[in-house]
Order: structure tokens, then C-alpha cells, then sequence
């Protein structure tokens, strides 16, 4: 059974209770990382070890984490605060503590829910106080709301979707409960995250075909030819004078774009290019849509024609480039601890980013890194010596000779 792998931001509180839950989970394996309060997310998403997919607890992790959320190449998801959750939450207070709904303060992001669910049982006559909670909003305003509608008497029970601040209420001595996530709620979100995971793999892995032109009286150099189809996992052929065809996946071409390896073709050209690629289901529509996006291109620019006949270029001049800082004190720390060069330990982390699953074999990193295998083995041996990768089983892919060994990066590598 193929497990999709799951990192879960949240409370303490949060990540308890679903662990309870795992269980129910089969398909799925969840990494935990806790926060004490929302705003935190934004450190800890860069600190997450590789995934296939991230899911928060509430809205508010997901909403300040989304500058570094953005630069993931990942999905991500949120446990959203619906009518669900507000209505168990009402009924949990009525059965145990019946309290009047006028007597309770509550924050969250959408206080219009409340209304829905009270119009929705026929309980117009009376309202809570809200509060709506936004990222801009300070931990101290939400506290001071509660709390001083509590000691002016007008409510009894603070409700709050933030565990900070039930904290906070707590050290003060008021009366103070979470915001109540249903347990179906909690399922369905980790589920709907697997599944944009599955969709974000099978994306990746849609046909793509590639057309090189030259001028023709113009070659390519099979070197060259070899380093480009390596970099894509790429077969290819020569087709009409000066054109040569490649056959790709729609996840590899993407990633060649991201980390602009079309710069490197071209400055290892000896004669100006035009590339186009066609994503699609079959051969037949991925080449007909890369035949379409030829016309466009010009001298060493590259145009992608995807199945939703979305025309993207041209490249590399819309492709802004990543750099990945060797200064950042995590490397700097890896590196001297293995022994591994700043530079490589980037590279390592950009493979970690663009390969589809958390796992590998070295065959794969050799063929990211374009280096020998013994260079290869020597840089997977540093890392798991060092407790920075993992053995996590191995792959018989020929009835003769020995078994891939199959590794896992344990360390951040979204910094």
C-alpha cells in the first residue's frame, strides 16, 4: 500500500488528539510540529522534512505561513472552521454547562457562521459576542475582549479557536474552553490534503513531448543532447534536419524551468535554439500541443503549450532564478558536520524539492547531481552516518546483481 506522507502544524492540544485518530489513517503517515502560537508557523515551515503534502490546524498557521508556504513545491491545507464545528460547540455547551448563548464571548474568523447555525436551529432571539480574528489581529486585543467581558459580568464563558489565548485565560483565572474540531471535520481535512497530494503527483507525471529546433545546417552535440534529457529524464530522437524530439513528464519539464537548467542548455549550445514543449494525457496531444508552441518561439527561447492549451513563455526571461543561500546557519551547520560542501548540501536540498517522493535511490541523486556514483555513495554515506539520511528499504529492479538500496532525507530542506 503506497503511504502518503503528511506534515501536520498545530497545538499541542491539536496534534494530541490526532494521534488518537491515526488509526483511522492507514494510507497516511503524519510528522508533528507544534506551535505555541500561530504566528510561529512561519519559522516552522521552512524547518519541514520532506512530504508530499502540509496540513494546518486552523486557518490562521496557513494564512501567516504563506510567503514560505508559496515557495514549497508541495500542496498545503487547512482545517477550515465551519458550521460543523460551531454547532458541536453550542451543543456541547448547552448539554454540559447551559449556558445562555448571550452569555458567551467567542472568537473567530467568520462570526457569520454563528449566525447561520443559531438561524438555522430557529434561536434568532439572542447572539453570543464576537470577535472576528484576522492575521493582523494581536493575541493581547483577543484576550482583553474576553476578558473584559467577563469581569464586567456581561458573559460568563470565553469560546476561542486560538490556543494561546486559552492559555492566556486560563493563567488568569477565567472561564475559558477551544473551540471544539469535530473529529469528522479533522478526518475529512487530513484526507482532502492526501488527495491533493495524489493530484499533485499525477499532475506531475502527465506526458510531455519536446521540440528542438536548430538552424539547418546546425547540430547539437549528443553531449549536449545526453545532459538535456538526463536533466529531464528524457529520451530522445532526431526528427527533421536540425529538430530533435524529447519525451519527458509534465513534473520533470516544470522543475527544469524552476531551476532554470534552460539557461545552462543554452549557454552550452554552440548554436541558438528554440525549444517548445506540449504537456498532455497521451503522446499524440502532448505532441500535437508542442508542434503548436514551436511557431512562437524565437532564437534560445522556450515556450510550454499545457493541456488546458495555456501558452507559458517565453523562457528563461519569465523564470525568475532560485538561489538557495549558503550562508543560512542549518547548512552551514550540515556542511561541517558532514563534511559535505556548502554547495553540495543546496544541491541536496533543491533534489529533496524537486523529486516527486520523499524516498530515493542513489541512481537518482546521481543522476540529479550529474556525478559518478562512487561521488555519489560517498555524499549518501556522509548522511547517513550522520543521521541526515535514512535507509529505508530496497528495490530488486533486475533478477541479477543487488538490491537498490532506498533512502530518506531527515532534515529540513524547504529553507
Amino acid at each position: 500500500m503506497m503511504v502518503t506522507r503528511i506534515a501536520v502544524l498545530g497545538s499541542h492540544n491539536f496534534i494530541e488528539r490526532l494521534k488518537h485518530l491515526e488509526r483511522e489513517l492507514p494510507s497516511i503517515h503524519m510528522d508533528y510540529y507544534i506551535y505555541k502560537s500561530p504566528m510561529e508557523a512561519t519559522e516552522i515551515v521552512p524547518t519541514i522534512k520532506p512530504c508530499d503534502a502540509i496540513f494546518f490546524s486552523g486557518s490562521l498557521p496557513y494564512f501567516y505561513s504563506k510567503e514560505a508556504r508559496e515557495k514549497l513545491p508541495i500542496p498545503s491545507h487547512y482545517l477550515r472552521q465551519d458550521e460543523t464545528a460551531i454547532s458541536t460547540t453550542l451543543l456541547s455547551i448547552g448539554f454540559s454547562k447551559s449556558i445562555p448563548i448571550s452569555k458567551l464571548s467567542i472568537d473567530l474568523i467568520e462570526p457569520q457562521i454563528v449566525q447561520h447555525v443559531l438561524e438555522d436551529i430557529g434561536r434568532t432571539e439572542e447572539y453570543p459576542f464576537m470577535m472576528k480574528i484576522d492575521p493582523t489581529f494581536d493575541i493581547k486585543e483577543v484576550v482583553n475582549f474576553h476578558e473584559n467581558l467577563q469581569r464586567s459580568g456581561e458573559s460568563i464563558l470565553a469560546v476561542t479557536s486560538i490556543h494561546a489565548v486559552y492559555q492566556k485565560l486560563r493563567e488568569n483565572n477565567l472561564s475559558v474552553i477551544r473551540m471544539i474540531d469535530p473529529k469528522g471535520s479533522i478526518l475529512k481535512g487530513i484526507e482532502d490534503t492526501k488527495s491533493m497530494a495524489l493530484l499533485a503527483k499525477s499532475q506531475s507525471a502527465k506526458i510531455a513531448v519536446g521540440f528542438i529546433q536548430t538552424n539547418e545546417d546546425a547540430l547539437i552535440s549528443e553531449d549536449l543532447l545526453n545532459k538535456i534529457s538526463s536533466s529531464i529524464q528524457a529520451s530522445y530522437t532526431k526528427s527533421d534536419k536540425g529538430l530533435y524530439l524529447l519525451y519527458s513528464t509534465q513534473g520533470d519539464v516544470q522543475k527544469a524551468f524552476k531551476n532554470n537548467y534552460l539557461e545552462t542548455w543554452l549557454e552550452l549550445a554552440s548554436s541558438p535554439l528554440k525549444i517548445a514543449f506540449g504537456f498532455g494525457k497521451t503522446v499524440i496531444e502532448a505532441t500535437k500541443n508542442a508542434k503548436d508552441a514551436l511557431p512562437y518561439t524565437k532564437d534560445n527561447t522556450a515556450y510550454v503549450l499545457t493541456d488546458r492549451k495555456e501558452l507559458l513563455g517565453p523562457f528563461p526571461n519569465n523564470q525568475k532564478k532560485v538561489h538557495l543561500k549558503t550562508n543560512e546557519p542549518k547548512i552551514a551547520k550540515l556542511s561541517k558536520v558532514t563534511t559535505l560542501s556548502p554547495a553540495n548540501v543546496s544541491k541536496i536540498m533543491q533534489f529533496s524539492r524537486s523529486h516527486t517522493s520523499v524516498e530515493f535511490t542513489a541512481y537518482d541523486l546521481e543522476v540529479y547531481l550529474q556525478v559518478s556514483r562512487r561521488t555519489t555513495e560517498r555524499i549518501l554515506k556522509k548522511l547517513v552516518d550522520n543521521g541526515y539520511a535514512r535507509v529505508t528499504g530496497e528495490e530488486m529492479t533486475y533478477q541479477q546483481g543487488r538490491p537498490r538500496a532506498i533512502y530518506e532525507l531527515n532534515f529540513p530542506t524547504y529553507l
